[in-house]
């Protein structure tokens, strides 16, 4: 392969993979997927990296949750159990001495309810300032544009990327095999129909704005 397209190809993982630097939070929030993710979040909080912990899980995910080294013993599947299964998502809290289990909404595009969940979590606690948000690192960029879609202007996020588990997945040779292309390449179209939905939805909801405004001032004139 020449040169000139490895370089390319290099770059091109590097813009996916749009890490910030590793400081202390309030809260860090592992998103759904491999359990990598999820031992990562729970090794920065044992670590006392950050105060209070979110691990979110998919529907899938519940029955492994178990084999998590989670300092607080719950049964996630028996609290699943009476959900449908369409539903069975959750959000998994840990704190000083306390800890939560709330079923949130998952949509169609998956990261996307999970931040949009993540902001709706955060609005009833004001005490969190600034969040570390882990995934895979070709999933940043995604996890990037929703963030600053839902999150407010007064939290500070900062994107952690995790090695997943035996992927061997590396930013130099990523286009090697087939199941390391499959994960890094279906990013781009993700990415164009997340934007296309977010850009849709903000227009959305200007319109709606407006047309509330129109509304009140033509009862005004009344």
């Amino acid at each position: 392969m020449p040169r000139t397209l490895q370089r390319f190809l290099i770059r091109l993982y590097g813009w996916l993979a749009c890490a910030d630097s590793s400081t202390g939070g309030d809260l860090i929030f592992a998103l759904a997927g491999r359990q990598s993710r999820k031992n990562y979040a729970l090794e920065m909080f044992s670590r006392g990296r950050v105060s209070q912990l979110l691990i979110s899980v998919g529907r899938f995910e519940i029955r492994s949750f178990g084999d998590l080294p989670f300092p607080v013993r719950l049964n996630l599947p028996q609290m699943a159990a009476s959900v449908p299964p369409s539903q069975r998502h959750l959000f998994v809290h840990l704190g000083n001495r306390t800890s939560a289990v709330e079923f949130v909404h998952k949509g169609r595009l998956g990261t996307l309810s999970e931040i949009r969940a993540l902001q709706t979590w955060l609005a009833t606690r004001s005490e969190i300032r600034s969040v570390l948000i882990v995934t895979s690192a070709p999933h940043l960029r995604r996890v990037r544009l929703c963030c600053r879609c839902f999150l407010p202007a007064s939290i500070r996020f900062r994107l952690l990327p995790v090695d997943e588990e035996g992927s061997g997945l590396r930013r130099d040779l990523w286009w090697q095999t087939r199941r390391n292309r499959a994960i890094v390449l279906p990013e781009f179209p993700k990415l164009l129909l997340y934007w296309l939905a977010l850009h849709f939805e903000s227009a959305t909801r200007n319109v709606g704005a407006w047309l509330r405004k129109y509304h009140v001032k033509e009862e005004q004139f009344s």
